[in-house]
């Protein structure tokens, strides 16, 4: 026994089993199992029995009850086709939804196109055929009923299919509106209602028939009807089923693209009115597709667009007294197959590229041999590279029957090579050679890199040379390019070879003669033209600060090739003071130097600590992008003092980063500036303003021991003899006595001229150490390898 809130597998919810005792009745058994014997309507749910008042049960039958008292609806609207509506009780009509749940009083509607497939909650099915229309009756619909069960439905107009999930003993209950009931032990029994008169057909098990009173049992393959509330009539035999024109051996055929055609014919039968033909996914005829009734003179069916899969060709005929006949059932497999570089199936042929593979949807139904081989599961691909088959035949899994098997034909399309040959030039590397160019035919649509692999053979004096084939993209043409050997240099002789175009097999694909003509004489190469320089990053003469701390220098990873003399001043300690430099720096290749010496500076001011320094440096690129779209390189530059007073000796590792963009260059440097040596302190301090202020005054170094540097810019060529430049420099100061400082400043200026140049630039200082002035002005003139 399942708990009550764990619906029972197979069930909508927790049943139990009970066996029927000795005289016992449903009011017994309710009155046990739910407390009162009200719920007795309850025990005929699942289970096809009678309920009334004082009827026995039959001894040791086993019934399937609800654990307990519930209310769930008496079918639901298992699957349906388009064109159906439904109806509750006392409701209004509205379109019906596949699962939708049907109570008692329920009304089901088919029209011109519909079918519906309605499944009680004792596994019962009525199905209905299109212009259709039950009431629902259900199996616990009610709770006092009479010795006879409930029916199922009420068939109002129309054609309804009653089956049993299994015979176990069971009946399907169907009513005839206005009088007449069928209570069908069956499979596949047919009730048809056409105005007064109800007709029925039984094709599996039996059937009772119920009208004014009287009673017949209608065996299989019979049939009766009745007309309103009158006796119905003495069964007869349901007319014979039709004969196929050919043999009744399973067909099976392909579905190219999904697009399969079924198509049968069959012999006219006597006495026929006309004939029903359906088709459907289940050999039960549950699952219908199509159902069509046609005139008697219409002797063959076909469908087409039908999707892979297993369909049930069902054809009974209908005769003058509208009597469904037996059905005449003939399976059918399509098989779906698809084009994996150039298949192109047809319903009962392959026509395949024998580069290509066929794909095939496998069906545990069916299986598969390769011409002659042995049976076998359908494979999902057949690669025509490792079999190359002359026919597929299918059949049905495990039969036996000689000839029962489809043979399906395997065409294979043509594939050539076209094939045509010139000379290489004389200057082409790699000496003498033949250009070849190949244009393979058939080949659309398969990798031919991988499955044909195409090597092309050229028989030379001397030997035959092989070599691959290349290119092909998106279905283009293949080329080589085969060097010549000593013996086929002839001078003044035109050249004959043999070219075969060969897979990866060995097979011939094409061939062809060629007649080459003489060699010519071979023009001098002209010298490769020269590669145009690389920009030159930054500016050719950055402005290089008066400062001991801030006068750090704005770098390109490549240095120019330049030489030049100049000075700069600058407001500093409450006025001005000057300073001459000297500049140079070039590349050897990836590496270049650079000097910058810097005299003291003289004038009303102090000189910032400036001092007279001179700057080495080195720099290795590391990496070049094209024509300098990007630069990297490391920068190493050593500050050695040059007169008493001058800043101790400082190491300055770093990166310089830069590119150009068009007439636009940025550099970026970032590093540090260590000192090396003293403390910090002035040497040689005199009593004037520019020789005594080598040390602050409260005792702190003028040198920091340590200090961070970025310096960031760009340049821009208005003209080719113009260059504008602008930088950012920014120097976090280690301090020993007091605070950390950031100073920078920004500085901008030109430079204009050819070989011979003049520059010119200006720095703000915002952020400024003690007694650095807030502007700075360079002038200089120089020589440099070009202009920008």
């Amino acid at each position: 026994m399942s708990s009550a809130g764990e619906p029972t597998p197979g069930y909508p919810e927790a049943v139990i089993q009970w066996g029927v005792q000795a005289g016992e009745t449903c009011d017994d058994i309710a009155a046990v199992l739910y407390g009162s014997s009200r719920h007795a309507g309850l025990i005929q749910r699942y289970n096809r029995v009678a309920c009334g008042p004082g009827t026995t049960l039959a001894e040791g039958l086993t019934l399937v009850l609800p654990a307990e008292v519930t209310s769930i609806p008496d079918a639901k609207l298992r699957s349906m086709h388009p064109d159906v509506r439904a109806r509750p009780a006392g409701g209004a009509w509205s379109p019906a939804a596949q699962g939708m749940p049907l109570l008692t009083n329920s009304s089901v509607n088919t029209l011109d196109e519909g079918r519906a497939d309605i499944e009680f909650v004792d596994r019962t099915r009525v199905l209905l055929a299109p212009n259709t229309l039950v009431v629902i009756y259900g199996t616990a619909s009610r709770a006092r009923v009479s010795k006879t069960p409930p029916a199922a439905v009420e068939l109002a107009d129309g054609e309804v299919k009653a089956a049993l999930a299994a015979l176990r003993g069971q009946s399907v209950e169907v009513a005839a509106s206005g009088g007449g009931r069928v209570s069908a032990s069956s499979r596949d029994t047919v009730v048809q209602r056409r105005g007064e008169r109800t007709t029925v057909a039984v094709f599996d098990g039996k059937a009772g028939v119920t009208s004014g009173g009287l009673s017949v049992v209608v065996p299989k393959d019979h049939g009766t009807r009745f007309v309103g509330r009158a006796p119905p009539a003495r069964p007869r035999p349901l007319p014979a089923p039709i004969e196929w024109t050919t043999a009744d051996a399973a067909q099976i055929a392909l579905a190219p693209e999904g697009l399969g055609v079924l198509s049968a014919s069959w012999k006219p039968a006597p006495a026929a009115a006309g004939y029903r033909v359906e088709i459907a996914r289940d050999p039960e005829f549950n699952d219908l597709i199509a159902r069509e009734e046609v005139k008697p003179d219409v002797l063959s069916f076909r469908a087409e667009k039908m999707p892979a899969g297993a369909y049930f060709l069902r054809v009974r005929v209908v005769d003058r007294e509208e009597y469904l006949g037996v059905g005449a059932v003939r399976r059918f497999h399509l098989v779906a197959a698809r084009a994996a570089g150039g298949v192109v199936p047809a319903a009962q042929e392959i026509t395949a590229n024998p580069y290509g593979i066929i794909e095939l949807t496998p069906s545990p139904e069916l299986e598969l041999s390769l011409d002659d081989g042995p049976f076998g599961p359908v494979p999902e691909r057949i690669d025509l590279l490792q079999r190359a088959p002359r026919a597929l035949r299918l059949r049905e899994r495990g039969s036996a029957v000689p000839g029962a098997a489809t043979s399906l034909p395997v065409r294979y399309t043509k594939v050539g090579a076209v094939v045509s040959a010139s000379r290489a030039a004389a200057a082409t590397p790699g000496g003498p050679a033949i250009e070849a160019r190949v244009e393979l035919e058939g080949l659309a649509g398969v990798d031919v890199a991988r499955r044909v692999a195409p090597r092309l053979f050229a028989h030379l004096p001397g030997g035959v040379r092989s070599v691959a084939l290349a290119g092909g993209d998106r279905g283009g043409a293949l080329t080589a390019r085969i060097p010549l050997p000593r013996e086929a240099l002839r001078p003044g002789e035109p050249l004959r070879v043999r070219l075969d175009v060969a897979d990866g097999r060995g097979g011939v694909i094409g061939t062809s003669d060629a007649e080459l003509p003489a060699e010519p004489e071979a023009p001098r190469a002209a010298p490769p033209p020269a590669p145009p320089a690389a920009p030159v990053l930054g500016a050719y003469l950055p402005l290089l600060p008066m400062s001991g701390v801030a006068d750090g220098l704005w770098l390109a990873p490549t240095p120019p090739s330049v030489a030049a003399v100049g000075a700069a001043a600058a407001r500093s300690g409450g006025g001005w003071v000057a300073a001459g430099q000297v500049r140079a720096s070039g590349a050897i290749g990836p590496l270049g130097l650079d000097v910058a010496l810097r005299s003291n500076p003289a004038g009303a001011g102090d000189g910032a600590g400036a001092g007279s320094t001179g700057w080495f440096g080195a720099r290795a690129r590391v990496l070049r992008l094209g024509r300098s779209e990007l630069e990297l390189g490391p920068t190493l530059r050593l500050g050695v003092p040059m007169a008493d007073g001058s800043p101790p000796l400082r190491i300055e590792p770093g990166i310089a980063l830069g590119g150009a963009a068009g007439r636009l260059t940025w550099v970026t440097d970032v590093g540090a500036r260590i000192r090396a040596s003293g403390d910090g302190a002035a040497v040689g301090a005199g009593d004037g303003a520019a020789g005594g202020e080598g040390a602050a005054a409260d005792g702190e170094p003028a040198t920091p021991a340590v200090q961070g540097f970025l310096l960031a810019g760009a340049t821009a060529d208005p003209a080719p003899w113009l260059r504008l430049h602008g930088a950012l420099d920014l120097h976090i100061v280690y301090r020993e006595v007091r605070a950390d400082d950031v100073l920078g400043g920004l500085s901008a200026g030109v430079e204009a001229g050819g070989a011979l140049f003049g520059a010119l630039s200006v720095r703000v200082s915002p952020w400024r150490d003690e007694g650095e002035g807030p502007v700075t002005a360079q002038i200089a003139v120089g020589f440099r390898e070009a202009s920008p």
